[in-house]
């Protein structure tokens, strides 16, 4: 078929490098403003045109006593720069209850066109609408996989 020969020659849709790190740190807030959390991964994109895939994935989402609302974000960095919201990931504690423990992981993942070969930090942000959100518990593996898309 000529539409795959064409992108076949082209490069359209090869992976240029794939970056992983893996954290078993518990991660916790009380905090009602966005933190940053130990989660994170460091690409350089070789071309402006080029697409960053982010995955996040693992750990163990839970809420101390009482009720607690929390939201997550994916940030990205470029060349040391601050650090600045790229897209919210998700709610997480679930609402209500009492010392409960609504253990859920982290899976989020999100295609980023930053346009940039500089060098990109991705990290994930969180807050808590009241008491204690912990983002990780029970020292559960999360792991952040940053794959270059060519374009």
């Amino acid at each position: 078929d000529s539409a795959v020969t064409a992108a076949k020659a082209t490069g359209f849709g090869k992976i240029g490098q794939v970056i992983s790190a893996s954290y078993n740190d518990n991660s916790n807030t009380t905090s009602t403003s966005a933190v940053a959390s130990p989660f994170l991964a460091t690409i350089t994109p070789t071309a402006t045109s080029s697409k960053v895939m982010v995955w996040i994935d693992g750990g163990r989402s839970s809420y101390g006593s009482g009720a607690c609302e929390g939201t997550s974000w994916l940030y990205r960095n470029i060349d040391g720069g601050s650090f600045a919201e790229v897209v919210r990931m998700k709610t997480g504690c679930r609402a209500g209850g009492t010392d409960g423990y609504a253990k859920t992981s982290l899976a989020f993942n999100y295609l980023h066109s930053p346009s940039t070969t500089s060098t990109l930090i991705y990290k994930v942000y969180f807050k808590t609408n009241s008491n204690t959100w912990y983002l990780n518990s029970d020292n559960a593996r999360v792991t952040v996989t940053l794959m270059e898309i060519l374009a």
